[in-house]
C-alpha cells in the first residue's frame, strides 16, 4: 500500500468521525481514482452502518443473563447431588448397623450387645466431633 493511500485512509476515518477540517477535494479525488481507497471507504461505510444498526436494537430482557442466578442454580444442583449421596450413605450405614445388631443378638447373648451399645454411645461422640470439625476445615 502506498504511503499516500494510508494517509488518505486516515483522512477518510477522520471524515466519518467529523474530525477532518481541511479541504476535502484532494481526498475525494484520490478516492475516486484509487480502487484500494474506494474499497476501504465502502468497507468503512458498511461497518459504520452495521454498528449503527446494532445501536438501534432494543434491549430484550429475555436475552439478559444474570450470572449470579446461574451460579446459584449450579450450586443448588451440586448440593442436591451431595445431599443424595449423603442420604444414600446414611441409609446404607443404618441398614448395615441394624442388620448386624439383629444377627449379633440372634447368635450371641443380648447382654454383650447392650454393653457394646453403651460403650459406643459414650465414646462415639468423642470420636465424631473431631472428625466433623476436620471435615469442616477442609471446605
Amino acid at each position: 500500500m502506498k504511503r499516500e493511500c494510508s494517509q488518505i485512509q486516515n483522512k477518510i476515518i477522520d471524515m466519518y468521525y467529523n474530525e477532518f477540517t481541511n479541504d476535502s477535494t484532494k481526498p475525494n479525488s484520490h478516492i475516486e481514482n484509487c480502487s484500494v481507497c474506494s474499497a476501504f471507504r465502502k468497507k468503512l461505510e458498511l461497518s459504520l452502518n452495521y454498528m449503527d444498526s446494532l445501536d438501534t436494537i432494543p434491549d430484550i430482557p429475555d436475552l439478559q443473563v444474570n450470572i449470579a442466578e446461574l451460579i446459584e442454580k449450579a450450586n443448588e444442583l451440586k448440593n442436591k447431588r451431595k445431599n443424595k449421596l449423603e442420604l444414600f450413605l446414611f441409609i446404607t450405614t443404618s441398614l448395615i448397623f441394624s442388620l448386624s445388631s439383629i444377627l449379633f443378638v440372634a447368635n450371641l447373648d443380648i447382654k454383650l450387645l447392650v454393653y457394646i451399645q453403651i460403650f459406643l454411645y459414650f465414646n462415639l461422640p468423642l470420636v465424631l466431633i473431631p472428625l466433623y470439625k476436620l471435615k469442616l476445615s477442609r471446605r
